[in-house]
């Protein structure tokens, strides 16, 4: 260990800077390779330990030889112990040690032997690193080159078309107008609540389930039909027409008991509004349309088409109307449904117009009998109410209520009938009373309502 040459504290003797205060320190002089590697945990070289073993040596064999101990060998403390053991008989060898006692009682100084000496141990070979592993020469240089000179680029702007307000150097002050910023148009939402309104006008579906309901109802009153018996004597059923009736007559039964059947099960079939409409369409067209080419043995006459189609339009328009207020389509529907059942009444016939032969059978016929002609001449009346369609929206116009008075108008006809002893009897024939719904001497209400809810449907979907 040194002192600080600065600070004055203790350094290693290798150190070269003050760890506390930074100082350089001279260089520790050189120590032999075998003394620096000689040192032991406590610090000292092999020279100090060699003299200290010497001098141990030279202790004592001074006291085998007799003489006193050595000077600088501590004495013993007094010791105040239990009653000591006996001391042995002196020996002759110990006669010098002996003197030593200064009082009885008191156990004398003996020293440890000196251990026996033993040589310091050989120091190691000094550390030789390897040899470092073979490096190659770095490569030359390349000759310096030096770069080019630095060039300007010429200049290459052009001054723009006459669009701008720059002026080129040299020429006149030329302004140009600054054209507005346009402003920014935000985008519109998708929904707005001002249009609740006319959201309200074009629903989604309103008959998703209504039609399914009139297809079960009017299937059913269609089957009910076909079950009843046609006679009571003999009893007779509408299967029996199927069975014994011959080509053609077979057609009507078997017409009524089919489409009755495929409604209840397309009603109950779960599928999308516009097919279960498509497919509605198709059946009570054909409930009305087969009859009218097939089972007529002739073509009918055009005002008796155009009369048949105008009601088969005017419906399902009325329907349309009723949902759509807003939309123009349905109310040309019906202005078209309603000329076409109105043309063949203004038209003349054998020299006279239909429509004023109703009101004269009004006022001409006896009694009961003018309950069927008023029901006639009611009709027409709901059929040019149908124009009511063309009313401002929000007003429906009675629409749905002028749909269904026509389509149970044939009811109407029916027990006009039975006041006037005109139709069947229903005591021997009971099937007569469901007449309405399969349209014997006109369009089927069955059938009817069948067509005009499917076709509103496929409608509506045009319009929402």
């Amino acid at each position: 260990m040194k002192k600080c040459a600065s600070c004055t504290k203790d350094l290693p003797d290798a150190a070269l800077h003050c760890v506390f205060c930074g100082a350089k320190q001279a260089p520790a002089p050189a120590v032999p390779a075998a003394a620096a590697n000689a040192k032991t945990v406590m610090g000292y070289g092999g020279a100090e330990l060699e003299a200290l073993r010497a001098q141990a040596v030279a202790a004592n064999a001074a006291r085998a030889a007799g003489g006193a101990p050595p000077s600088n060998l501590p004495s013993a403390a007094p010791y105040s112990a239990p009653k000591p053991a006996p001391l042995p008989a002196p020996q002759p060898d110990d006669a010098a040690d002996m003197a030593t006692v200064l009082e009885p009682g008191v156990t004398p100084f003996v020293p440890a032997p000196a251990p026996a000496y033993s040589p310091p141990a050989a120091a190691p070979a000094p550390y030789t690193p390897p040899a470092p592993a073979y490096t190659p020469p770095a490569p030359a240089p390349a000759p310096y080159t030096p770069p080019p000179a630095y060039t300007p680029p010429a200049p290459s702007y052009s001054p723009p078309a006459s669009s701008g307000g720059y002026n080129p150097p040299g020429g006149g002050y030329n302004p140009q107008p600054v054209q507005p910023v346009q402003p920014i148009q935000a985008a519109q939402p998708p929904y707005l609540a001002s249009q609740t309104a006319a959201r309200a006008g074009r629903p989604i579906e309103p008959w998703k389930d209504t039609i399914r309901v009139q297809m079960f109802i009017w299937g059913a009153l269609l089957l009910l039909a076909f079950v009843a018996p046609s006679r009571l004597d003999p009893m007779t059923f509408g299967w029996d027409g199927i069975i014994h009736g011959a080509g053609k007559q077979k057609l009507g039964p078997l017409l009524i008991a089919s489409i009755g059947l495929l409604s209840i099960v397309i009603g109950s079939i779960s599928m999308e509004s516009a097919a279960r409409g498509a497919l509605a369409a198709v059946l009570g067209l054909a409930g009305i349309l087969v009859p009218l080419f097939v089972l007529g043995g002739a073509m009918p006459h055009w005002t008796t088409l155009v009369s048949v189609l105008g009601l088969v339009l005017l419906v399902p328009s009325l329907l349309a109307r009723n949902e759509y207020r807003d939309a123009p389509l349905p109310r040309v529907l019906v202005t078209i449904g309603v000329a076409a059942v109105l043309l063949p009444l203004l038209l003349p016939k054998g020299g006279n117009i239909p429509l004023v032969g109703m009101f004269q059978a009004v006022l001409d016929r006896p009694g009961q009998y003018k309950i069927m002609a008023l029901a006639d001449l009611l009709l027409v009346i709901v059929v040019a109410m149908s124009l009511l369609a063309w009313l401002p929206s929000p007003a429906s116009g009675a629409s749905k209520t002028i749909a269904w008075a026509i389509l149970v108008w044939p009811a109407v006809h029916m027990v006009s009938g039975l006041f006037t002893e005109v139709g069947a009897d229903p005591t021997k024939n009971p099937a007569s009373i469901l007449t309405w719904l399969v349209g014997s001497d006109g369009v089927g209400a069955g059938f009817l309502a069948i067509a005009s809810y499917g076709i509103a449907t496929i409608l509506g979907k045009q319009l929402e």
